[in-house]
């Protein structure tokens, strides 16, 4: 085995998990067999299998873990993507079709060994994966649904296997093998596995048709974890949710509440499943609301759609006028206001309502004060309920106004 270990750069700490093909066999002979065996197509890229290293992780762990195809795709995609920035600074990836199946290629920096130990990362702070498992668990589930994967890096091919094939409960495991020819970065294929068009444009937020030249506004910045600056993205197209490129799904569904707008937010993680938790939501109205803070575009676009669905309205009150804001809260730009208040929104606000000069008059109130006599001294009231945040606490309060004048 030392010739191995040293073929495929083994680390010591994996060597022990090593086993060779022979020994695979002692699990299930028939499985064994049917999983080195290639087609005609295949052997025209593989030379040899040499060893097997198993993942640990059995198809109940797969299914616990709410993988489908697309949340796997997802997780392949994003890999790829992460490499290729890393290695050439910007997300360049190929993803094919032919008649073996679909293929996910980038130019990064290869797969190591290592790479397929549950747990095991080299990612950086601000990269699209995080936990480590992605690609063995996206592999996994593939390959349990009967789509081979098979992956191809420098001059190795890895192969997930599932034995035995008969069981309820079968464990994964990566055949290490010679490619014939030599792949500068790594290249995926889900053999036999067409790719649906709609779903890869989606898929990544620069590759979906529907919103090139919608971006509203794009601004970079760090986290309190990460200091690598990263863009976050608005843009004026409905309830589309990305997350750091990589669709998540329709704000009506992922976050409870459609949107009038779409959004790639960088700095935000979901949870292990892949998906949004309840106690995130309130970070992901703050990631948003942090782009229309740094963006006047921004501002400018959110007011428009505030006005177009009347959140936002004016009414004549007497001999002057009062603002009204009744955020919706099933609509995610209503709801972000009950976590912020963008800073310069209601410069935005006022701008749009014609009233931006008389700022200094305008007062926050509840609605349940005395308005009559405000507008009689030419007080502009802004009425907004006191379920927003406190932010909304910077515009003056009406009481105070009153006194003064």
């Amino acid at each position: 085995m030392n010739d191995i270990y040293s073929e495929y750069e083994i680390p010591s700490v994996m060597r022990a998990s090593v086993l060779s093909i022979d020994s695979l066999k002692k699990v299930d002979e028939m499985s064994a067999q049917e999983s080195v065996k290639e087609s005609t197509e295949m052997k025209g890229f593989i030379a040899r299998y040499d060893a097997v290293v198993p993942l640990g992780i059995t198809k109940d762990y797969i299914e616990r873990r709410g993988f489908d195809t697309f949340k796997s795709l997802r997780e392949l995609v994003q890999n790829a993507l992460d490499e290729v920035e890393l290695t050439i600074g910007k997300p360049e990836v190929d993803i094919k079709k032919d008649d073996l199946g679909t293929w996910i290629v980038d130019r990064g920096r290869g797969l190591k060994v290592e790479a397929l130990s549950i747990g095991s990362t080299d990612k950086e702070c601000w990269m699209r994966g995080y936990y480590g498992e992605g690609l063995k668990l996206a592999a996994a589930h593939f390959v349990l649904s009967g789509v081979p994967v098979y992956i191809f890096t420098k001059r190795h091919v890895f192969k997930f296997v599932v034995i035995p094939k008969g069981s309820d409960n079968p464990r994964i495991f990566v055949l290490m093998g010679s490619a014939r020819k030599e792949e500068e970065g790594t290249a995926i294929l889900l053999h036999g596995f067409s790719i649906d068009k709609d779903m890869l444009n989606r898929m990544v937020s620069f590759y979906n048709r529907d919103l090139v030249g919608r971006k509203v506004a794009e601004i970079y910045s760090i986290s309190e974890e990460c200091a690598y600056k990263k863009p976050s993205a608005i843009y004026d197209h409905p309830n589309l949710l990305y997350i750091r490129n990589m669709f998540i799904g329709n704000c009506s569904e992922v976050a409870r509440r459609r949107s009038l707008l779409s959004y790639d937010l960088w700095w935000f993680r979901l949870d292990v499943s892949r998906t949004l938790m309840t106690y995130s939501v309130p970070k992901l109205f703050e990631e948003a609301a942090k782009i229309f803070s740094e963006s006047a575009n921004a501002r400018k676009k959110l007011t428009e759609k505030l006005l177009d669905s009347k959140m936002l309205t004016t009414k004549k009150f007497g001999s002057g006028v009062v603002i009204e804001f009744r955020p919706i809260f099933s609509i995610f730009e209503g709801h972000l206001f009950v976590y912020a208040f963008p800073k310069g929104m209601l410069d935005a606000m006022l701008e749009a309502l014609g009233l931006k000069d008389k700022k200094h008059l305008v007062a926050r109130a509840t609605g349940e004060e005395d308005l009559e006599s405000a507008v009689k001294l030419g007080i502009i009231p802004f009425i907004v309920s006191e379920e927003l945040s406190d932010e909304f606490k910077q515009i003056q309060p009406l009481s105070k106004v009153v006194n003064k004048v």
